[in-house]
């Protein structure tokens, strides 16, 4: 029970920290050989490995999407006790959000998804992200325009 109120604490927190925009926070939590995935809106897989490359990748999005705002609407555990899962494999914890991002442009975009957290002995070692369909088309052609939105 403890365990699990203090993922739930950390998830939050994560989520606290993409809002304002703290990468040197969120690295603190990632292992060195993190990997991150997710799918374009084109449905292409991405892949991004370790922890140089995720920091660069996340200070880049975060000067095109300088705002965020998240609705976490649950965090689910796998294990049962997952403080001791942590300390001898590795933990799975799944959050279901909501997101209403801000291009630099102005514009809103508002979208559903989870997110996928494997954590081994305190440290993130891969994120998966899930995205509705509804609101990504815009995300990335917006992306594509740069200042010209």
């Amino acid at each position: 029970m403890i365990g699990s109120l203090m993922f739930k604490r950390k998830i939050r927190s994560a989520f606290d920290m993409v809002e304002r925009g703290d990468v040197d926070s969120m690295m603190r939590d990632f292992a060195d050989d993190v990997v991150l995935e997710h799918i374009s809106a084109q449905g292409v897989p991405v892949t991004v490995k370790g922890k140089k490359a995720t920091e660069e990748l996340y200070r880049k999005f975060f000067e095109e999407w300088p705002k965020w705002k998240f609705t976490v609407k649950d965090i689910c555990i796998r294990e049962v006790f997952p403080l001791l899962a942590t300390l001898t494999g590795t933990s799975v914890i799944m959050a279901d959000w909501s997101v209403i991002q801000t291009h630099k442009g102005g514009k809103e975009f508002k979208y559903d998804g989870v997110t996928a957290f494997h954590v081994r002995k305190g440290k993130l070692i891969r994120m998966s992200d899930y995205y509705s369909a509804v609101g990504l088309p815009e995300v990335e052609a917006t992306m594509k325009l740069g200042d010209k939105t």
